[in-house]
């Protein structure tokens, strides 16, 4: 056990750091072992940092700007849950338990096993958002008292993860006229979403009516002239957000200016990250195909580089209040979604390149998707809740959870399994 100690221990200090100072160390190495030049290397790392930063304090805008008015509504309309939402504050658990760290070393090796026996194309380089699996074995190994099976969840948990990569991204490639070579597994936060959405589009592509009903970005733009754009959207919606929570009329002019610049600025910030990444998707690109002698290797990126189309903005403001309204009503579910609504931009970008950028589309499947993401996380409450527990959260609080990452789909669906078939 010294050795797997040792691993834990050295994986544990290097994800100590932020993340957006690991990306850069990360970065690095990976553009050193593709040949490409010191200084490309230097400026791709720090762009792409500067990027994410950029993300996070969008993120964290809309996050605190957020919290007042779902407090309100909760308040003013007496709806009542029994689970908090802690958001991304799951991030802390999953890097805080000791079960999932020697469970991302063994996938990484097995992850270049199967790309050279072609089960995969996808390398998983993007290690920092292995952190949803180390979450789940958190999981698995508080609940279970086993760290073998904590160890097993992570390595089955991220080959999905590839494999749904692997499926989703020649359409994301396609919509965001992305380079060849980059592939979105995001600790299945991303393209297995992806893949939920790819049967629901065959679906609606066939359904009478909607079929036939294609709303672009351009077309909302053409059809509502200034309040098509996406920052006029913004402000409106967040104000109106405000209003129905009954804020006060400034507090929501202010929550609809900060919804505006916070949509203007995402895919700015987006774009600053991918112009970090691009050099070095090009070089290892390269290098692969030509050591490999395969064409169809990928290197996992974060989806933070492909939430620039044109129709994930205006997709993501109006999904906003409606992830709320569903959160609030569906039946069977516990938890009332205030800082995890912000993963509906991500999702709505995953949708997205699904639909070819159909906005009706994107919101048809968003809903459903929605719907899995508050069932899942009142399912993963308690495990949750158990693991917070041993790292001294007080239960007494309440029960605890969150959309990303406790209530993804393919973290549910993993624990589930493995909860059945070992009996925990």
């Amino acid at each position: 056990m010294d050795f797997i100690t040792s691993i834990t221990d050295v994986l544990s200090a290097f994800f100590k750091f932020d993340s957006t100072v690991t990306i850069i160390g990360i970065i690095l190495i990976v553009s050193l072992l593709v040949q490409v030049t010191v200084k490309k290397a230097i400026l791709g790392a720090l762009k792409v940092s500067i990027g994410l930063t950029g993300l996070f304090m969008v993120v964290n805008l809309i996050q605190e700007a957020m919290v007042k008015p779902i407090t309100n509504i909760v308040l003013v309309y007496g709806l009542d849950k029994n689970i908090i939402d802690i958001g991304w504050g799951s991030v802390g658990y999953a890097f805080g338990n000791t079960y999932g760290y020697f469970g991302v070393f063994v996938f990484l090796i097995v992850n270049v096993l199967l790309v050279s026996i072609r089960f995969t194309q996808t390398i998983y380089v993007d290690v920092f958002n292995t952190w949803r699996a180390m979450l789940l074995a958190g999981f698995v190994g508080v609940v279970s008292g086993s760290f073998w099976l904590a160890t097993l969840a992570v390595v089955v948990f991220l080959i999905i993860d590839v494999k749904a990569a692997d499926i989703a991204a020649p359409y994301i490639e396609k919509i965001n006229n992305f380079p060849p070579g980059g592939s979105w597994p995001h600790g299945t936060h991303f393209s297995f979403q992806a893949c939920i959405a790819i049967p629901l589009e065959w679906v609606l592509r066939r359904t009478p009516i909607i079929k036939d009903i294609h709303f672009d970005a351009e077309t909302i733009q053409e059809k509502f002239g200034v309040f098509g754009e996406s920052t006029v959207m913004g402000a409106t919606l967040g104000t109106l957000v405000g209003l129905f929570s009954q804020i006060g009329l400034m507090p929501s002019l202010l929550l609809g200016v900060k919804m505006a610049a916070a949509f203007l600025l995402l895919p700015r910030m987006a774009a600053i990250l991918v112009e970090g990444w691009f050099p070095i998707i090009k070089a290892s690109r390269s290098i692969l195909v030509s050591k490999l002698k395969r064409d169809d290797v990928r290197i996992a990126l974060d989806c933070s580089t492909v939430i620039g189309h044109a129709a994930v903005i205006p997709t993501t403001l109006i999904m906003y209040p409606i992830a709320l309204l569903i959160s609030l009503l569906l039946p069977g579910n516990q938890m009332i979604a205030s800082v995890s609504l912000i993963i509906v931009l991500w999702e709505s970008a995953a949708v997205n390149a699904i639909t070819g950028g159909n906005i009706l589309h994107n919101i048809i499947i968003l809903c459903f998707i929605v719907c899995l993401f508050c069932w899942g996380a009142t399912l993963m409450a308690s495990p949750m809740t158990a693991l917070a527990g041993s790292m001294g959260y007080e239960a007494s609080k309440g029960m605890i959870s969150n959309w990303d990452a406790a209530g993804t789909p393919a973290l549910v669906l993993v624990y589930k399994l493995f909860s059945v078939v070992f009996g925990f």
